[in-house]
């Protein structure tokens, strides 16, 4: 009697560990950011720090990033072939939340950092792919309240405002099951840089 007590737990625990999903997915499919980028001091593509101007000869300009997403399945077996994967496990990521932080734990939304938005969307990001998909970052009105707005002033002018970004990407599979959602961190330094003058 005790021993298939014993085994009925050494089984409940084995099922139990077989897959580590999230709580809060029913897809057999998962979300990898493997990468957020954004524009460097130069205006170049693809940097992990992204340089935020909060006004570009005389103009506001949104700043916008590049989430390279892959969706990958839970429990891949590398001796099954691909007619194990379906349509149907290939997910749609249909929003993107971007919140700011800042590392000294001053997160006040408009009076430290800027406030956190949504942004609704539809990419198709199949199995074993990799998709970039493009967002804002930094939306033009932020720009508009504090604390953005007051690098503008004359005060604080050269002063350079260090924000960390959070990106959390949401989806579902073509089956209408939600995925976990996956969240990434970027550097954003914002601050009225010096803008560049024709020659």
């Amino acid at each position: 009697m005790k021993l298939k007590i014993l085994v009925l737990i050494i089984a409940a625990l084995a099922l139990a560990s077989c897959v580590a999903k999230e709580d809060d997915s029913t897809s057999a499919s998962f979300l990898v950011i493997n990468s957020l980028t954004g524009k460097d001091l130069s205006g170049g593509e693809g940097s992990t720090t992204v340089f935020s101007d909060v006004i570009t000869n005389g103009s506001i300009i949104n700043d916008n990033g590049v989430a390279a997403v892959t969706t990958l399945t839970y429990n891949p077996n590398p001796d099954s072939d691909a007619h194990d994967i379906t349509y149907y496990m290939n997910v749609i990521v249909d929003q993107i939340d971007v919140e700011f932080l800042r590392t000294d734990g001053r997160n006040v939304e408009g009076v430290d950092v800027p406030y956190r938005f949504t942004q609704p969307m539809n990419v198709l990001v199949p199995v074993d792919e990799t998709v970039q998909i493009p967002f804002v970052l930094i939306r033009h009105v932020a720009k508009l309240e504090p604390p953005l707005f007051a690098l503008r002033e004359e005060p604080n002018q050269g002063k350079v405002l260090q924000l960390v970004a959070k990106v959390t990407l949401y989806g579902k599979d073509l089956g209408g099951r939600r995925v976990a959602p996956v969240s990434g961190y970027l550097s954003v330094w914002c601050a009225n840089f010096a803008d560049s003058t024709a020659d």
